[in-house]
């Protein structure tokens, strides 16, 4: 699962080891997943978790992206100095916030609509009211490449590209828009982390923790087992 933040603490599968009361979006994405699950292990593949729970993300992101976002901040002092007065008003720039917030779920959704077999119709949106956070879950497997493009596109479309074009034409709110969805992309750095080290793998999305579980082959490779998944 893709939050703007994200999950864990689970068995993989998916009896949570703190009683959750699934919904019934979630009791399906978990169904799905135990079938495609069963499919990997009986195949020889091997499993390995890289789900967590929303408030260990925040506190990752917390620590990870907000040193980032002060370097990035005082990289533009430098380059723009300090003596400037943002224009626009902060009302409008709160609706544009909301809106990338919208806007970064829709571009997990669009990236995973490219690879998935059946396009859109695998891609579930959702709101975690607990949490209060919005959620983007993938219903197929992807390759390790594929599910890093999902996670890490939208902070680079929504933060870095709007830091770097403040930064060069000197606009601060743009620059402050920017800073801010890498800070609110901490959840997606942190999945990238998890995933820093694995180079081969099918990977299925948590169907109501953050993050995902990658299953290793013993032989087959991944672009067959892949296909035999969409049959």
């Amino acid at each position: 699962m893709l939050p703007n933040g994200n999950r864990g603490g689970a068995n993989i599968m998916g009896k949570p080891k703190k009683e959750k009361k699934l919904t019934p979006r979630q009791m399906k994405q978990l169904q799905n997943f135990n079938t495609l699950r069963k499919k990997l292990l009986e195949k020889g593949y091997t499993e390995k978790k890289l789900s967590f729970d929303l408030v260990k993300a925040n506190s990752v992101a917390f620590i990870s992206t907000l040193p980032i976002v002060l370097v990035l901040l005082v990289l533009y002092i430098v380059v723009n100095g300090v003596d400037q007065t943002a224009s626009g008003s902060g009302f409008m720039f709160i609706i544009m916030v909301l809106v990338g917030i919208v806007i970064h779920e829709l571009i997990h959704g669009a990236v995973g609509a490219v690879f998935a077999k059946n396009k859109l119709q695998s891609i579930h949106f959702g709101f975690d009211w607990a949490t209060f956070t919005p959620y983007c879950h993938c219903a197929e497997a992807l390759s390790v490449a594929q599910y890093a493009l999902v996670v890490v596109l939208p902070t680079l479309f929504l933060g870095f590209l709007p830091y770097l074009i403040g930064l060069a034409f000197s606009r601060l709110p743009i620059a402050l828009y920017g800073l801010l969805f890498i800070f609110m992309g901490g959840g997606d750095a942190y999945i990238l982390w998890l995933l820093r080290k694995e180079r081969q793998g099918i990977i299925l999305d948590h169907p109501f923790l953050g993050g995902c579980v990658i299953f290793h082959p013993q032989h087959q490779d991944d672009q067959s087992m892949l296909a035999m998944l969409e049959e």
